[in-house]
């Protein structure tokens, strides 16, 4: 199975331009391989689980919107893809995930919610929104009341913080995040570009 580099829209009329769409994709995938086996092999540190993390989302949706770009170039054409595409990629994150297989294969496949690496990337794009998303308010907590005027204020007290979602990201979750990309990649990307997406583990028929 061979990486699908582009795709040419040669003119040869001589009345028009010619066009070319790289799949870009492809240098993020390298990238992902080589950080994941420095996370299999502990040469890892704790700012290398965020960059690989983040790395996996951004992959995931560059995957997606190549996808959903190549099929309205396949569908409408390379003067009109453009509008349809924009509406196809500002879908949110997880729909966009969901919705992909059916829109590339023209409503033939959907995705197997059931299937563990559509779970895990469900995961990820929970926690990303999390994590490069986050906001902090302000948050309640028990103050210990005075009684009367001549008590002091305890010099200690706890107050309980809640679980950082950065803090989640370890080796384990990296490498399951990294290994579902790879089945989204073989399953149904590198299917989908060279036209024989098909039933599998992660597609199922509509």
């Amino acid at each position: 199975m061979g990486n699908f580099l582009g795709r040419l829209i040669i003119c040869v009329d001589g009345g028009d331009k010619s066009y070319i769409l790289w799949n870009g994709t492809e240098a993020y995938y390298q990238k992902l391989r080589e950080a994941y086996l420095d996370i299999k092999n502990d040469k890892d540190t704790k700012y290398l689980h965020f960059g690989f993390f983040t790395l996996c989302a951004s992959t995931l949706e560059f995957s997606l919107n190549f996808l959903l770009t190549n099929y309205c170039v396949n569908h409408f054409g390379h003067e009109d893809y453009k509008k349809y595409a924009e509406a196809y990629i500002g879908l949110p994150f997880s729909k966009k995930l969901l919705m992909a297989p059916s829109i590339i294969s023209n409503g033939k496949y959907m995705l197997n919610e059931d299937n563990t690496s559509f779970k895990t990337l469900k995961e990820l794009i929970a926690l990303r929104n999390k994590i490069l998303h986050n906001k902090e308010f302000l948050q309640e907590f028990d103050f210990p009341l005075l009684n009367d005027v001549n008590q002091k204020v305890p010099i200690e007290f706890q107050i309980q913080m809640g679980d950082n979602p950065i803090d989640s990201l370890d080796k384990q979750l990296c490498l399951r995040y990294g290994d579902a990309l790879g089945q989204f990649k073989t399953l149904i990307m590198i299917p989908a570009l060279e036209n024989n997406l098909e039933i599998n583990e992660m597609i199922r028929s509509t």
